[in-house]
């Protein structure tokens, strides 16, 4: 069952992930951009959202191995957490190189070179369900760290990828649009080849620095057929890992028995209106390709093959639906916006359901509609609010806010923002009054200007959460 309306909650990695895990939106959990990777002067326990329920511990306390494979990036990796059992991982968000990597297995560690880490990971998916002769059911979430279009690791050739030459000189569509100008803002620095990519350091001009490296390479990868077959390549191999698992599943006779989420956990623009990767901007872009993620479902035996349901669902709602489907539908996630539309899986009606979702970043907020996209950026942090309409525009060239003809329908779209943050946004963690992020915000200097030199990030150890 393909559901060809899925979105994030955010365009970023470490918020959605939190919202997959928890049923909440970064203004409740507080994850609101990706973690750094040096996290050692942090407690060896802290994980960002171990005071909420999550996924993995609700199944673990009732019954079920949670096992993780790949990419974790919310927070300490050394030691299993959030009720996880088995533990296979990596000490990184960022992915640098995907043929050399120090991984962590279940308490040991060793390095992975000359092999694409995506398949490595598929691979000890497979050994996990190969080797599981346990009578609990499982619950295994594998991170594919792929397809990653950030430099440097999607720029130019990737011979390493076995792939790669199924796309090497591949006639790709042009993109039409130039590289974005908040892009080429970044550029401050000249060009240094040898510059760190990673966004490691908490110092604002630090920061920008690394950035304004890595905004080079966006330039030269833009329309540049080497690395559009790099990142074509790169998806392959994710199809390559998934195919490997959905083999294990077969071989140990699990299909009739699993439940198989294939999804990303957020959109990924390279090109699209001259935007690269997550599209860092100030203040932050939310077009279709930021927030639409693919979401596929399959249960053999149990599930309507093929079809194509349109209504439109969010990374919340996920973790009441698949607690609904697998018997735990009396489960509350305090003060979740998610709503489960298992019944749909069932072969049910949905009734009731409400055609929006929501996603945010910092300073912009958001509602989609079948027909609109609404962008509400807080006032003072620069920026303008943006009204898309999917029906006549549906690659959101045109802002229609303020424009004649969609008044009423901006009016109303914010009030509806309006609303749903008022309901479920968490005043520790609501940056639109004053409330702190996990750990990290790429705008220190923005919201201590707005809110005084005391304001800080929340790196607080809370009590783990338990029924």
């Amino acid at each position: 069952m393909r559901f060809s309306h899925g979105f994030c909650t955010n365009g970023l990695c470490s918020p959605t992930r939190a919202s997959l895990l928890t049923g909440l939106m970064p203004s409740q959990h507080g994850v609101h951009e990706p973690f750094n990777d040096d996290l050692s002067y942090l407690p060896e326990d802290w994980v960002a959202i171990r005071e909420f329920r999550t996924l993995p511990r609700t199944l673990a306390d009732r019954g079920y191995y949670p096992a993780l494979v790949g990419k974790w990036h919310l927070g300490q990796f050394a030691h299993p957490s959030l009720g996880f059992e088995h533990w296979v991982t990596f000490p990184k968000g960022h992915t640098t190189d995907f043929y050399n990597n120090h991984v962590i297995d279940n308490g040991t560690e060793y390095d992975v070179k000359g092999r694409h880490l995506v398949d490595f990971w598929g691979e000890k998916a497979s050994d996990f369900l190969d080797g599981y002769d346990d009578d609990k059911p499982f619950f295994l979430y594998v991170g594919f760290n792929g397809p990653y279009t950030m430099s440097p690791t999607a720029f130019g050739a990737d011979h390493q990828n076995p792939f790669y030459k199924d796309y090497e000189g591949f006639d790709f569509k042009p993109i039409q649009e130039h590289v974005n100008e908040k892009l080429l803002a970044f550029i401050t620095q000249p060009y240094d080849p040898n510059a760190d990519p990673e966004l490691v350091s908490v110092d604002p001009m630090g920061m920008i620095k690394a950035l304004s490296a890595e905004m080079f390479d966006y330039v030269r990868m833009h329309n540049d057929p080497t690395s559009r077959a790099n990142i074509a390549a790169q998806n392959a191999m994710v199809d390559h890992g998934v195919g490997t698992i959905m083999e294990a599943l077969k071989r140990n006779k699990l299909e009739e028995d699993t439940l198989v989420l294939y999804l990303s956990d957020h959109g990924l623009p390279y090109g699209q209106h001259g935007w690269w990767a997550a599209g860092f901007g100030f203040p932050q872009v939310m077009y279709d390709q930021n927030v639409h993620i693919p979401l596929i479902m399959r249960h053999t035996g149990h599930m309507e093959a093929n079809r194509v349901p349109d209504d439109m669902v969010s990374q919340f709602d996920l973790m009441p639906t698949i607690l609904d489907y697998v018997g735990f539908g009396d489960v509350e996630i305090e003060n979740s916006p998610g709503r489960s539309f298992a019944p749909l899986l069932r072969g049910e009606p949905l009734a009731g359901w409400d055609q929006e979702v929501y996603f945010e970043h910092e300073e912009t907020r958001c509602i989609q509609t079948p027909q609109y996209s609404y962008w509400k950026r807080l006032e003072g942090t620069g920026g303008e609010n943006e009204l898309y309409d999917l029906v006549a525009d549906p690659d959101e060239m045109e802002n229609g806010y303020g424009k004649r003809g969609y008044k009423k329908i901006a009016e109303e779209l914010d009030k509806k923002v309006v609303r749903f943050f008022e309901q479920y946004a968490d005043p520790r963690h609501d940056l639109w009054k004053g409330g702190s992020p996990k750990l990290i915000t790429y705008r220190p200097f923005k919201w201590a200007e707005r809110y005084g030199q005391d304001w800080k990030v929340d790196t607080t150890l809370y009590p783990e959460f338990k029924e």
